[in-house]
């Protein structure tokens, strides 16, 4: 029988000594060089330490639950981690061992209790003359019967394969909708299955209403078309990085973004890849899902620059004449467009949030179709049921249906990740992007000090070796500080407020961050003040100006505030940002792709803008992150959708053969950075990303 997860051990047995080898259904692993081998094929994998380590867990106790408390405090001794971080693990250890988490044949998960190795498991140790022959053995050949130089330790596997037999008679979870009675239908229960399962991220799935056609990202650059299996049928890569494919109602066309240098470019294929269209390429920082209102006219929602602030603005797109029409929806005072929709009757809808962080779908016209009291930003249409589909209010790991009479109910909840994208076709099949991923915040030795799957991250290090940071592990914007080896909660909110910038007072003694437009004042124990800006938009950039004052900007308004959030100036400036030097005192402004420089004393006086450094458009789009360490200035930009790290010396010290600025780091999926007091760069970056297309199929409607 199984051991009770209440007495299984609290720390990691030994490994047995020497050359071990553990075999284990079609494989074997040695854990000496991490290297998994598939029997019947041969075929090796080196695996990554991490997953190596809980593969060695595992084997080490086979037929055993495994608490995640135990498995976390094994993985990750001394170490604060989210729980998703194993979830990463056991998803990267089961593709390897092309297992799956509903019909497992190695890895079961017991619920609310852990997890445990259901596979027989046999292990012979090697002297180094046998561990020679075993590598260069045939695929296929089976070393463990008893030879000389091994010794075979045989588990009781009688038992664990009685064990498999019972567990694989457990049925797999379902997601479980409510209903009152009132309602005049029941909801649908879905039944989940893979559709991609291999190494690698696959991400904004489409699926076409009526035909077998999928199409979805693989790996940020790569372009898949498949059957509603996973079968591919076609694939394209680009050089730059492609997103949000969308399918035609009816014919087999498959729009998406390719995005070029500053601009967007939308693509029209066949679902066997043949270019039908090309649009003129748009000036733009991200895009939403492209919706067909009919062959030839789609909607776009594209965030521009516009006045000095970033916005998402619609379009009717008509490729007859590649023509870009401005939709006028009629926003009230405080809300925002977030995307577009096709829903009822194939009417295109808009969904939009106010500042209370409230979520509705208007019509053209501005008539409220849907309300929700949280941020909506993932949605699609369901016809079958009449409903909207949509993340949930927190974490974003389960999905939500809502019908305009009301009628509302729970789709799926996942443990394995977060939703990132949505389609559904016509018989109300769900087919969803679920991805996984780690982010480090790391100490001035470059160790990590913080694992999360938390998307936004604003790591920011002092002189005294602490760092402070951003993170939504808990599902909201939460400010953190890593001290003398311990980690603080600094906030401690309940609503969606985010938290975009972090900075030091000059003299450590205390932090400052933004919660949307107000400010907020932290020590080192908890929060002490929280003031509104006064700015009317979203802030670009905040931070200190001394060890009294504070200053925010928004495109258009620089304001200065004392410690008690009383406005002390503000001055007009239109730019594209503002950061302070305090070692020299002086007004740093991004504009007309340069760097400027304005003394303190003379900002009221914004003309006497002095240039410091021309920028190439590559160096300047998109530009954030900005922060000064022992007399440099670094920040981010974009170009092409890949992410740049630059640097420049503000005393005009470089060596004649170097540019001035400085690239120090590109890639993709750079969320945020940091400059140590030494130096040393750190990035807040996804690391170890997976992503997989789930299909969720009604099977059935629950009944009284």
């Amino acid at each position: 029988m199984l051991a009770d997860p209440a007495t299984a051990p609290c720390t990691a047995p030994a490994a047995p000594d020497g050359l071990t080898i553990w075999q284990f259904g079609d494989y074997e692993f040695q854990p000496a060089q991490d290297l998994l081998r598939h029997l019947p094929s041969g075929t090796e994998s080196k695996l990554e330490p991490k997953v190596a380590e809980l593969l060695r867990l595992f084997l080490l106790q086979p037929g055993v639950v495994l608490t995640q408390e135990f498995l976390q405090q094994s993985l990750w001794p001394h170490l604060v981690v989210e729980q998703n971080s194993l979830y990463q693990l056991l998803t990267k250890l089961r593709k390897l061992l092309n297992d799956a988490s509903r019909q497992p044949l190695y890895i079961k998960t017991v619920p609310k209790k852990g997890y445990c190795l259901i596979a027989a498991v046999v292990s012979a140790e090697l002297t180094a003359e046998a561990a020679v022959q075993h590598r260069t053995a045939a695929p296929g050949n089976n070393l463990f019967a008893p030879a000389a130089g091994r010794s075979v330790l045989l588990p009781r596997w009688q038992i664990y394969a009685a064990v498999a037999l019972v567990l694989a008679g457990i049925a797999g979870f379902r997601a479980v909708a409510s209903f009152g009675d009132d309602k005049p239908a029941a909801p649908p229960v879905y039944e989940v299955s893979d559709v991609s399962y291999a190494l690698g991220a696959e991400f904004d799935v489409d699926a076409h209403p009526i035909d077998d056609l999928l199409a979805y990202i693989k790996d940020v650059y790569s372009l898949e078309i498949t059957d509603k299996h996973g079968v591919v049928s076609y694939q394209q890569r680009f050089a730059e990085r492609i997103v949000k494919p969308a399918w035609h109602d009816t014919q087999k066309l498959l729009a998406f973004w390719h995005f070029r240098e500053d601009s967007c470019e939308l693509q029209i294929l066949s679902a066997t890849g043949a270019v039908s269209h090309i649009a003129t390429p748009i000036a733009c920082q991200q895009v939403q899902k492209p919706v067909w209102q009919s062959a030839e006219e789609l909607v776009l929602v594209v965030r521009q620059q516009h006045k000095q602030r970033r916005q998402w603005r619609p379009y009717l797109y008509r490729t007859a004449n590649r023509e870009w029409v401005p939709i006028p929806l009629s926003l009230q005072p405080g809300q925002q467009l977030v995307t577009a929709v096709k829903g009822w009757q194939g009417e295109v809808f808009y969904l939009l949030k106010d500042d209370q962080h409230q979520s509705l779908l208007i019509d053209i016209s501005g008539q409220v179709k849907l309300r929700w009291p949280y941020p909506v930003w993932l949605i699609a249409f369901d016809p079958s049921q009449g409903v909207m589909v949509t993340n949930d209010n927190a974490k974003h790991t389960s999905l939500q249906a809502l019908a305009p009479d009301g009628r509302r109910y729970p789709v799926f909840t996942t443990a394995q990740g977060l939703f990132t994208s949505l389609g559904i076709d016509r018989s109300g099949v769900v087919y969803t992007g679920l991805e996984a991923w780690q982010v480090d915040i790391r100490d001035q030795d470059n160790l990590p000090i913080f694992s999360t799957s938390s998307i936004d991250y604003l790591p920011v290090s002092n002189r005294l070796g602490e760092t402070a940071f951003m993170s939504r592990r808990s599902g909201v914007c939460e400010v953190y500080l890593h001290s003398q080896g311990r980690i603080t909660q600094l906030s401690q909110y309940q609503g969606y407020d985010f938290v975009n910038f972090l900075e030091w007072r000059p003299d450590l003694s205390m932090l400052a961050s933004n919660r949307d437009q107000d400010i907020v004042l932290y020590d080192r124990k908890n929060t002490l003040l929280q003031f509104p800006s006064l700015a009317q938009t979203a802030l670009l950039n905040l931070g200190w100006v001394d060890n009294e004052r504070l200053f925010s900007f928004d495109g258009t308004t620089l304001r200065l505030y004392n410690l008690q959030g009383r406005v002390l100036q503000q001055q007009a400036l239109h730019a594209q940002n503002v950061y302070f030097d305090v070692q020299q005192h002086r007004w740093l402004v991004h504009q007309k792709q340069g760097w400027y420089q304005l003394a303190a004393s003379d900002l009221t006086a914004a003309t006497r803008l002095q240039l410091l450094q021309q920028l190439q458009p590559q160096q300047s789009h998109q530009m954030q992150n900005i922060r000064i360490r022992n007399n440099r200035l670094y920040w981010q930009s974009d170009w092409s959708k890949h992410d740049y790290i630059w640097s420049m010396a503000l005393d005009g010290q470089h060596q004649a053969a170097q540019s001035p600025v400085q690239l120090l780091k590109s890639g993709n999926l750079i969320w945020h950075f940091d400059v140590t007091p030494y130096g040393e760069l750190t990035i807040a970056q996804m690391d170890a990303v997976e992503g997989d297309i789930k299909q969720l199929k009604p099977v059935a409607a629950l009944t009284e």
